[in-house]
């Protein structure tokens, strides 16, 4: 074989090698834009943690201001927010060391401003055995003030009420309900009491029925 056929074997060689590298980097430049355009274009996911049976409490000056409990809390750091399942919270009251209890299917604590959402058979005990029940609550913490926009019932010693909103003041102890309101009033010891019958009238006391409050 003579020199010039060995010298142009070589010379394809080089140039089929050259094309393969050529090709492999192009290839090898798309897969990579195309896991770039991938990563994009993908939803962001959520810095999370989560705990079980999770107890906060946040104190003031020494003293404790409410304390929550969830059975389920997950934190998602870029929303500053912390769901919470199963949902029981404390608020202490200062003036009387009386506490108002609340419970919820679910809520969220906002971390920034330590307000609370609560969602989903909203149950509020309050001092006196009065309990407030609705589907959302929202704790205010900076004002200390309780709140529901959706329609509640308020049973108490006494007493019935329904509304369209409800509010508590935990400074003032002071309940408000507005909105159609209506009431009941329930007096346990009312009784309804025959008048006894005066001698020699036949018609005394006949028919009618006397009410006696003890």
């Amino acid at each position: 074989m003579s020199l010039k056929v060995k010298l142009a074997q070589y010379f394809i060689i080089l140039v089929v090698a050259g094309l393969s590298l050529v090709l492999a980097a192009g290839v090898w430049r798309g897969k990579s834009r195309s896991v770039q355009q991938e990563a994009q274009n993908a939803p962001p996911v959520d810095a999370e943690m989560k705990l079980h049976d999770m107890e906060l409490t946040e104190m003031q000056d020494g003293k404790r201001f409410w304390t929550l409990c969830a059975s389920e809390a997950k934190y998602f750091q870029d929303q500053q927010k912390t769901h919470l399942l199963a949902v029981r919270m404390t608020l202490y009251l200062d003036k009387t060391d009386e506490q108002v209890h609340l419970q919820s299917d679910e809520g969220v604590l906002h971390a920034g401003s330590k307000d609370i959402d609560l969602k989903g058979n909203v149950r509020v005990t309050l001092p006196r055995e009065y309990v407030v029940t609705t589907q959302t609550a929202h704790y205010t913490h900076g004002a200390r003030f309780v709140e529901s926009d959706d329609p509640i019932h308020m049973s108490g010693p006494g007493l019935e009420l329904d509304g369209k909103k409800w509010n508590y003041k935990i400074a003032d102890h002071l309940a408000s309900v507005d909105g159609n309101v209506t009431a009941s009033l329930i007096l346990n010891d009312l009784q309804l009491e025959r008048p006894p019958r005066e001698a020699g009238n036949p018609e005394s006391g006949e028919g009618r029925n006397g009410v006696k409050s003890n």
